[in-house]
């Protein structure tokens, strides 16, 4: 085979389509599609969106699940964050009314995770837990 009138190596070529063919066959990390999970900050405490009564909830995720937090600051006068430090996962810190939004993925080995609100972790603290 030639390009550019120039002759190429048929093991040249034949590695070049088997290349591209297992790449073709992968999986594309960025269009797996991730699971959102929206937590509002209210009363010093994290909610699910849409639960207004269980504070800090427990985040139920499988090993290996990509999930996107959206997180809402509904708390007047307050500034809040969404944080997982056991995954290095952080999101800046949002004023009053300000959304946010982070995206990571569960680890592989089951287990719970803290999450915090970094300046108020005393208060606003919940758990992911992380199953096969």
């Amino acid at each position: 085979m030639s390009v550019l009138g120039r002759k190429l190596p048929v093991t040249f070529v034949a590695v070049v389509a088997v290349l591209i063919m297992l790449v073709a066959l992968l999986p594309a990390v960025s269009s797996t599609p991730a699971r959102e999970v929206t937590l509002v900050a209210r009363g010093m405490a994290f909610y699910l969106d849409g639960d207004p009564a269980t504070s800090n909830p427990t985040l139920e995720l499988r090993a290996g699940e990509r999930v996107r937090v959206v997180f809402e600051n509904t708390d007047r006068g307050m500034t809040h964050d969404f944080a997982v430090p056991a995954l290095d996962v952080a999101m800046n810190l949002l004023d009053w009314n300000e959304r946010g939004e982070v995206t990571f993925t569960a680890p592989d080995a089951p287990g719970s995770y803290e999450y915090v609100c970094r300046p108020h972790r005393l208060m606003m603290r919940g758990t992911i837990r992380v199953s096969r």
